[in-house]
């Protein structure tokens, strides 16, 4: 994955993480559940990005390689 992607995803994972902490920190306000979900919704989301990237890299990869031919 590009740096890019990589700083994205991080970001990502931050967010998974501070939604962790405060359903701990508020002792259960936040269903277990509704967590989860938005874990999987996160993980989608990664998903698609780092599935974006790589199309994007390609794209470049084939421009760049066309380019070196001409």
């Amino acid at each position: 994955m590009s740096d890019m992607g990589d700083l994205v995803g991080s970001h990502l994972v931050w967010i998974l993480q501070l939604l962790m902490i405060a359903e701990r920190t508020l002792g259960g306000l936040v269903r277990p559940e509704k967590i989860e979900e938005m874990n999987e919704e996160l993980t989608k989301v990664i998903e698609d990005f780092d599935r974006a990237v790589n199309v994007e890299a390609l794209r470049l990869a084939k421009k760049t390689s066309k380019q070196r031919c001409s």
